[in-house]
């Protein structure tokens, strides 16, 4: 017997209403894994995805369950019913193995709490000045994971200062901004140069992240003060695009200088 199903194939292929599922899988087999023990973290980590996975997976093909059985769970789809064993379901719900990782372009989603966001790429809607404070709300989450910092971004993105984010959409606010990091890896790719080694970065000290704001502003005011409140102003994606540009001929100089 076969089944003909389609499924998601990235994060930027979901509509809102998977992308709140997914959100919201993740938040309640989350919640339901923190009170069964685990061997390890790595076997935590595989149990809940693949929870998430498989719940994903049914119902964005409409499969349902009927009856669990040993040898093989009973299923309908489309009034037809059918038997899985375990190993064909996970071979199944391996189609959605993309959501192991965070999105690689911002995906967010469009209202929350009666407020609508602004462009996913932030193109549009955020100024440098907000764009910092996101930034720095981003690392001190690193450093110490406090949903109240995701929705005190949330306030921004979708510019209401009282918005009340359910769980699934302050998780949200995650994965918006994993995607909008790495986006702007790929955009502004001298700016946001990986330096070092291939490891893991340690997430920067608050210190760091305060004198690496100075630095920016620094960097497009030219250490004139008077524009400070100008650059702030500036479109987000326009002052990284000029802070890129800086990078780019900063490091050429130093190509130069260094074959001298």
């Amino acid at each position: 017997m076969t089944i003909d199903v389609t499924v998601p194939r990235s994060w930027t292929e979901l509509t809102q209403e998977q992308l709140r599922f997914l959100l919201s899988a993740m938040v309640s087999v989350n919640r339901a894994s923190l009170h069964t023990a685990f061997p390890s973290r790595e076997a935590y980590v595989a149990n809940t995805v693949a929870r998430v996975q498989t719940l994903c997976f049914l119902r964005w093909t409409g499969i349902t369950l009927v009856c669990p059985c040993t040898s093989g769970d009973i299923f309908r789809h489309a009034g037809r019913e059918f038997t899985l064993t375990a190993a064909v379901l996970a071979s199944a719900i391996s189609h959605l193995d993309w959501i192991r990782l965070p999105p690689l372009e911002p995906v967010r989603l469009d209202s929350v709490d009666g407020a609508e966001a602004i462009p996913a790429d932030l193109s549009t809607g955020l100024s440098f000045d907000s764009w910092l404070a996101c930034e720095t709300l981003w690392q001190r989450y690193q450093l110490d994971p406090d949903d109240t910092l995701l929705r005190q971004m949330a306030a921004i993105l979708y510019r209401k200062e009282d918005i009340r984010p359910d769980d699934a959409a302050t998780l949200g606010i995650f994965f918006w901004w994993a995607g909008v990091k790495n986006l702007v890896s790929v955009q502004f790719p001298d700016f946001f140069k990986t330096v070092g080694n291939d490891e893991e970065p340690l997430p920067p000290t608050y210190d760091e992240i305060r004198r690496g704001i100075d630095a920016q502003i620094r960097a497009l005011t030219k250490g004139d003060i008077t524009k400070e409140r100008e650059i702030l102003a500036l479109d987000a994606m326009r002052a990284l695009t000029e802070l890129d540009a800086q990078a780019r001929e900063y490091e050429e100089l130093r190509r130069r200088y260094n074959k001298k």
